[in-house]
């Protein structure tokens, strides 16, 4: 037996079991929790399901209404329209009278035939009409207006052919007969064959046709009754509160889902943060050994980082149009918090910076709008009074100029500004560039308009800016974008606005930081 092996033997064993019970001990809390977060979020998940359902109702009931709901447009071109669709309705059922008098004619049902004429002209474009109020379907419309048309456009082409039948067969009866004299018999000719010959043409006639003018009644009833109705609904309305009603369910969805993978997410971050914990404990007493080496390491490399870091060109664009003249509910306008922003922005610039200030305007590109242009001190003296004093310069000098400043641009061009800014980068390309925007980059202008649309087409829009030559090359540049206020817009506006913005930079090669309503200092270092 050997007697020196067997404490090894036995502390590794007890080793092992220490750490055996203590994983199982750590097992049973982590299922026990996950079944606590289980049980606590069922009531809730519950609660949020039955609210969805109601929230799910109502969309139902707001769909049905918008469906009832006049198209957009005034009262008086509605009942333009209506009325040319009643009238072109009830001339299409008169015809469809006549015919159908006409086919009933030879059966001499006398005064009967009227009223069943009646019923056949009036029972078809009903039905297609209320076949299409309970379908309610574009899809089901644009599939009878498509048989519709090429019914009559048929019609039209058979009737063509038997119009050139017709002339053809008259060109042969007018040709002069020949007189055969003598004993000799005349030789037989043919009858002419026109009416054997075009009938079945002329039934498909009548059939395409009949199709075309009840399918094309029913599709003006419909029209007319859509148009003439007036329910006092808004349709523009009913989308805006369908389109917010949405988003409300695709939150409570959301929050749906994080509830129910709440245990999971628990579960995988308890394993995560208990084999973390495993490793920084082993690992601990090598790090204590090299701690005071890399303490110093980090010392050193953040001083020579610091010393080695580049200097700042920062471009601030500041909006100068009317649409920032609307004053807020503390009696301030976008413009004004814009101007004290922009003074903030400058008691906080580093030393060795160069700082312009640039007016968006309506034609930003063309006639460049400098309000500032300024570059302070590389020395910030011992006590860093030499950055103070080119401080409170730089402050004195905008509240100067920006006293004479006022919004009275009537477009924006944003996208001009931002060619402008791009120039202004590429004479300093050793600097740090660094591009902050107080605006609410509704761009307005004839290339480009985000101002007018109630919602943004984000990859149109973009594609227009592309195609138009108005992608500045901002590679490089870190884009703070401060001050979007959302006044006179809804969240939706505002959210395309800050998709195609992103989309935008993202293209330019910039780095976009900040997209906000508020104004917070921007941040220098990166992030």
């Amino acid at each position: 037996m050997d007697t020196e092996d067997t404490p090894r033997n036995t502390g590794h064993e007890l080793g092992h079991e220490g750490v055996d019970r203590m994983v199982g001990q750590v097992e049973g809390f982590c299922t026990h929790e996950r079944r606590r977060i289980d049980l606590a979020n069922q009531p809730k998940i519950l609660g949020l399901r039955a609210e969805l359902a109601v929230w799910d109702d109502h969309e139902r009931v707001l769909e049905e209404r918008l469906r009832q709901a006049p198209p957009p447009g005034d009262r008086r071109s509605r009942r333009r329209r209506a009325c040319y669709a009643g009238g072109i309705a009830l001339l299409l059922t008169l015809a469809g009278f006549f015919f159908s008098l006409l086919a009933f004619d030879p059966f001499r049902f006398g005064w009967k035939s009227y009223l069943y004429c009646v019923g056949i002209a009036v029972v078809s474009p009903f039905l297609v009409e209320k076949f299409l109020e309970e379908w309610a379907s574009r899809k089901l419309v644009k599939s009878l207006v498509t048989v519709a048309c090429t019914a009559a456009i048929v019609s039209l082409v058979l009737l063509a052919v038997i119009r050139g039948d017709l002339f053809a067969a008259q060109m042969k009866d007018s040709e002069t007969p020949v007189l055969v004299t003598g004993d000799t018999p005349a030789a037989p000719q043919d009858g002419n064959q026109f009416y054997g010959e075009t009938l079945p043409l002329l039934r498909l006639v009548m059939a395409f046709l009949a199709v075309a003018m009840e399918l094309g009644a029913g599709l003006a009833l419909h029209d007319a009754r859509t148009l003439g109705a007036d329910s006092g609904e808004d349709s523009e309305k009913l989308s805006e509160d369908l389109v917010e009603l949405r988003l409300r369910m695709a939150a409570i969805l959301a929050e749906i889902c994080a509830r129910e993978q709440e245990a999971a997410v628990f579960e995988a971050g308890f394993w995560r943060d208990f084999y973390r914990a495993m490793l920084t404990h082993t690992a601990r007493k090598a790090l204590t050994k090299l701690l005071t080496a890399m303490l110093c390491a980090c010392v050193l490399g953040a001083a020579a980082a610091h010393a080695a870091a580049p200097r700042l060109n920062l471009v601030v664009l500041v909006d100068l149009t009317g649409s920032v003249a609307a004053k807020g509910p503390d009696g301030n306008t976008e413009f004004e918090k814009n101007i004290a922003a922009v003074g903030g922005l400058l008691a906080d610039v580093p030393a060795g910076s160069k700082i312009t200030v640039l007016g968006i305007t309506g034609n930003s590109f063309a006639q460049p709008y400098r309000l500032l242009s300024a570059e302070v001190t590389e020395n910030p003296g011992y006590f860093g009074e030499r950055l103070a004093a080119a401080r409170r310069g730089l402050i004195l000098l905008w509240h100067t100029r920006a006293a004479r400043v006022e919004p009275r641009a009537r477009r924006t061009d944003i996208l001009g500004a931002l060619l402008t800014a791009s120039q202004l980068f590429a004479q300093t390309p050793e600097r740090k560039r660094v591009l902050v925007i107080y605006s609410d980059m509704r761009q307005d202008t004839a290339e480009l308009n985000l101002e007018s649309p109630a919602a943004i087409a984000v990859h149109s829009a973009l594609a227009q800016t592309e195609k138009r030559g108005l992608l500045a090359d901002l590679r490089g540049v870190h884009v703070h974008i401060l001050g979007v206020d959302a006044a006179g817009r809804r969240i939706a506006y505002w959210e395309g606005l800050r998709q195609f913005w992103a989309s935008y930079f993202e293209k330019s090669g910039a780095t976009l930081r900040d997209f906000s309503t508020l104004r917070n200092l921007p941040r220098w270092q990166p992030r």
